[in-house]
């Protein structure tokens, strides 16, 4: 009886693993199809003050994807505003240039807009026009990094959501994607 039983067992776990295979192959086409709305898709940036890895979510016609990417410092908050490290943000796609005489960043983002900052003056030029901001970017001493503030930044760039979360002290960015 021990062998016949442990046949059947045995046959029972193999037809469990081919069903989760088929599961795991067929229901992200599923999926998909029922999903089939542009709409839908987005790609979300998270970012967590004093930890350098960030998490990216990216929704498309692929499905959801998470990754990780290591940031080149963390994240900090400085008068209650959460600030980036600006080489960081080369990781996103965009290209950066550094002025060291008039210590100005400038930011070209893959859609054209170009957004700068000074250090140490609250006014920033997004395709030439002119804003404001309540807090300055600034050079940390501790890791002689440049900083902005990213609620400035992400909203230059078209975000479309940003989520404070007090709790775990993060931040998450929400654009959508498929719009030109």
């Amino acid at each position: 009886m021990k062998k016949e039983e442990l046949k059947l067992r045995i046959w029972i776990a193999i037809i469990l693993a081919v069903i989760l295979i088929l599961v795991v192959i067929f229901l992200p086409l599923i999926v998909h199809a029922e999903s089939s709305s542009q709409n839908d898709f987005y790609i979300k940036f998270s970012f967590q003050v004093d930890n350098i890895n960030a998490v990216v979510e990216t929704k498309d016609q692929f499905g959801l994807r998470l990754s990780a990417i290591e940031l080149v410092a963390p994240p900090i908050l400085r008068d209650s505003r959460f600030c980036i490290p600006v080489r960081t943000l080369e990781s996103f796609g965009l290209s950066i240039k550094w002025d060291a005489t008039q210590k100005m960043i400038t930011f070209y983002s893959p859609n054209k807009i170009q957004i700068q900052y000074w250090i140490g003056k609250t006014v920033y030029i997004i395709n030439g026009v002119k804003k404001y901001m309540d807090i300055a970017p600034f050079i940390l001493n501790d890791n002689d990094r440049a900083y902005i503030p990213l609620r400035f930044f992400a909203e230059a760039l078209g975000v479309e959501e940003i989520i404070w979360i007090p709790e775990t002290k993060s931040v998450i960015l929400a654009w959508p994607l498929g719009l030109d």
